[in-house]
């Protein structure tokens, strides 16, 4: 179980700091009520991040946390792998499914970029 809560406690660290490389806004959900790690915001942009290192455990929960998004905001989930028919049905139910790879992708691309423009 230990190890469990350090991979995901890994993976929220991991997601949280790719969305702040992009400026958005985080804050780790410190109440147990909410059913996602952290809210990322910028602008008109709001997610709701649910970091799950075995998606196949955790569909009861991403239903539980659809109906409890806040209207303005998405639910993204991060997930260590999925296949196409698990990606369509995150479109279906209208949320994002990501894997941890390209999360990590993103946030390089970012590191790049930065490392690009003049001072």
């Amino acid at each position: 179980m230990k190890n469990k809560k350090k991979k995901v406690d890994q993976l929220v660290t991991s997601c949280s700091m790719v969305f702040k490389s992009y400026l958005y806004e985080v804050v780790i959900s410190k109440n147990k009520a909410n059913l996602w790690h952290f809210t990322a915001s910028k602008k008109d942009k709001k997610y709701v991040v649910y970091c799950a290192p075995e998606l196949d455990k955790v569909k009861g929960i991403i239903k539980v946390a659809l109906k409890k998004v806040p209207k303005d905001s998405k639910l993204v989930v991060v997930c260590s792998g999925h296949s196409e028919a698990e990606k369509s049905s995150a479109e279906e139910s209208d949320y994002t499914l990501v894997t941890l790879e390209t999360i990590k992708q993103y946030g390089t691309e970012m590191i790049e970029a930065r490392s690009r423009e003049p001072v």
